[in-house]
């Protein structure tokens, strides 16, 4: 109890009654919970009474060992019931399964597992002839959202996937026969666990097990759903004992089902105390400063104001520069600066609202020999979308490039790998690519659903073969023409991965050449670290990029923040809703939290599409800060800088 401080201290002795803690970014707030329970436990309460519940396996498996520490020598671990909300889930209803309609010795279906029943659902419902219809991960998607949203299928495609109306008398018939498939197979996929959980907690208010637990502790509450919200409700409504513990500023995660409005309610919804933990152990007052004023602008928010542990220390720098190539080359010569300090590159990382927005510094540190690692596994130009486009133009380039040839081929409906062989193999024996219809040893080996879209394909190439088209023209040919009709029906993000080609081909603007363009992308990826290889060598020095959401629960000495500027962060799809814009400078919050000592902050001004030039306007997350909150900064570019004369490509993405 030495360990801690006043206001953790008041939390560790709140022994009984529902209790909300505002616990802001590097408070220790899981030092809180495990003391809590250990003094629950000193004051006589049976370890078999408490419920200690989390997001993941390890902070479940962390909260276990630490309480044994803690409490060595008595015995606790495996008593105290600890666990995330699937895993407690499914320790309940292998009691009470029959309860639920199931058989104690019930399947739990992993993603790979429910993709598969739900291809076999499709199977009865998509016929053969139809040549479009979406992916079983599209659909899984889908299903799996309308859970966490509390919403029926057919609401969630009106709101948010109106490009799959056309699909919807199928998908509810799909969705219908995947439920009768699971209830058939005695299984349940993860979302399952969670619903007839919650179901029978709901039917069945007195079970034993239920009974017996007195006092519940819940981490990371702004991130529960709508269905989890509900699980604590109904866990606590007998002894009260219920304690919550989160951070509304660090709720964002809307977008897979988390409902903020469980922790903002709490306090009425249970009458609960409020206690805050306000002290942070990770930043300096300069960093604190800026992120208290920024979410000081949201309106639906518990009140909290961090207070620093740390001196200190320089105010953070906000840079303004000319436009994304310049930014990577500022940010590459800061981080030199940091390294000359004995800073290493482990303890600085850069961070982004879209993975996109890192293509131009992903470069130019490869070619610097800058080893980095992209957190969230796959790299930007290893996504399959990237990798498809691309594509295209690499065929454009190398009529005769096999792989890539396949890669375009097995887009079609019907083609798969024997197929799409056949085909290239026809090019092969004949020395040329002759894709018309005219072409009757083609006509014979293409199969029948992929007719109607070949001449799509042919049209598509014909026009990125037309004199005088820039890499960058041939990237919106080949989606417009062709590949969006791919890529909404078969990746459950298709509006972000859009973006993402709209990133590539503004990186593709500076490169008249496809030579030249395709010559500088195989520069990619000889100095980036593996996920793999950075476990074996855990001791490597490289520096870590990652989106915010990945960033969330990290911590570094330096912080890069990438692309302040509308449109980009705050994104533009959460321009014309109040709600969502919170929630983005929520996600402004997290990333700023996450410098312990420097954070850098840039604003490109110009950047280029198509070869049309436009100003940015700089975020509205930069323009609310007081003056004196940052050091800001204008790049030498920047004085004297005009709008460079647009050169139009004639082309543009119809978003």
């Amino acid at each position: 109890m030495s360990d801690l401080n006043p206001q953790q201290m008041a939390i560790v002795n709140h022994l009984d009654g529902p209790a909300l803690v505002i616990a802001g970014a590097g408070s220790g707030k899981t030092r809180v919970i495990i003391h809590r329970a250990a003094r629950l436990i000193e004051r006589g309460v049976d370890p078999a009474a408490i419920l200690l519940m989390t997001f993941t396996n390890k902070a479940a498996e962390e909260m276990g060992s630490r309480l044994e520490g803690l409490l060595a020598g008595r015995g606790v671990r495996g008593r105290v019931l600890t666990g995330t909300f699937h895993s407690v889930a499914n320790r309940f209803l292998r009691r009470y399964a029959p309860l639920a309609g199931y058989q104690n010795n019930f399947s739990i279906l992993d993603d790979s597992d429910s993709r598969d029943m739900l291809k076999a659902a499709m199977t009865g419902v998509v016929r053969e002839k139809d040549k479009r219809f979406p992916t079983a991960a599209v659909v899984q998607d889908l299903v799996s959202l309308a859970f966490n949203r509390q919403i029926n299928l057919a609401q969630l495609v009106e709101r948010d996937f109106d490009w799959l109306q056309e699909f919807l008398p199928e998908l509810l018939v799909v969705e219908k026969e995947y439920r009768r498939k699971k209830k058939a197979n005695n299984a349940m996929d993860f979302d399952d666990l969670l619903g007839n959980w919650r179901d029978l907690l709901e039917k069945n208010p007195h079970l034993e097990m239920a009974a017996g637990l007195r006092y519940l502790m819940v981490d990371e509450y702004q991130d529960t759903n709508l269905a989890q919200g509900e699980i604590v409700q109904l866990l606590g409504r007998d002894q009260k004992n219920l304690m919550v513990v989160g951070d509304d500023a660090q709720s964002i995660y809307s977008w897979r089902g988390a409902h903020v409005e469980n922790i903002l309610e709490f306090p009425q919804r249970f009458g609960a105390a409020v206690y805050r933990l306000e002290e942070n152990y990770r930043s300096t007052p300069d960093i604190l400063e800026l992120a208290n004023c920024s979410i000081a602008h949201n309106q639906a928010r518990l009140e909290k104001s961090l207070r620093a542990v740390a001196p200190a220390g320089e105010p953070p720098h906000i840079m303004h520069l000319y436009d994304q190539s310049e930014e990577a080359e500022w940010v590459i010569s800061r981080i030199s600066a940091y390294q000359d300090q004995d800073i290493p590159l482990g303890d600085m990382g850069v961070l982004y609202r879209n993975h996109a927005q890192s293509i131009e510094l992903q470069m130019r540190l490869s070619e610097r020999g800058i080893p980095f690692v992209v957190r969230s596994g796959v790299k930007f130009f290893e996504q399959a979308h990237i990798k498809d486009v691309l594509a295209f133009l690499k065929v454009v380039f190398n009529p005769l490039d096999e792989i890539s040839w396949l890669r375009i081929l097995k887009m079609l409906p019907g083609i798969g790998n024997v197929s799409a062989a056949k085909i290239y193999g026809v090019f092969r024996r004949q020395q040329a690519i002759r894709i018309s219809t005219s072409n009757e040893a083609l006509q014979k080996v293409i199969p029948a659903k992929a007719k109607d879209q070949w001449s799509s394909l042919a049209r598509c190439l014909k026009e990125m073969l037309a004199d005088g088209v820039t890499p960058a023209q041939m990237i919106g040919l080949a989606h417009s023409l062709f590949y969006r009709d791919h890529l909404l029906l078969t990746f459950d993000n298709p509006r972000e991965r859009e973006e993402d080609l709209q990133h590539l081909a503004r990186f593709a603007e500076k490169h008249r050449s496809l030579e030249g363009f395709l010559g500088r992308l195989a520069l990619v990826g000889g100095t980036v670290i593996r996920d793999h290889e950075e476990q074996e060598s855990p001791d490597e020095d490289h520096l870590t990029l990652t989106t915010i959401h990945q960033a969330k629960g990290l911590e570094w000495r330096v912080v890069f923040m990438l692309g302040l500027v509308e449109g980009q962060f705050p994104h533009s799809r959460c321009l014309d809703s109040p709600e969502r814009l919170e929630e983005e400078r929520r996600l402004f919050y997290v990333a700023v939290t996450r410098a312990k000592r420097h954070l850098e902050i840039t604003v490109p001004q110009f950047n280029v599409t198509y070869g049309q030039w436009k100003v940015c306007r700089p975020s509205r997350f930069v323009e609310e800060l007081p003056p004196g909150v940052a050091q800001v900064t204008r790049g030498e570019s920047l004085e004297n800088a005009l709008l460079p004369d647009s050169e139009s490509a004639g082309f543009s993405f119809d978003f």
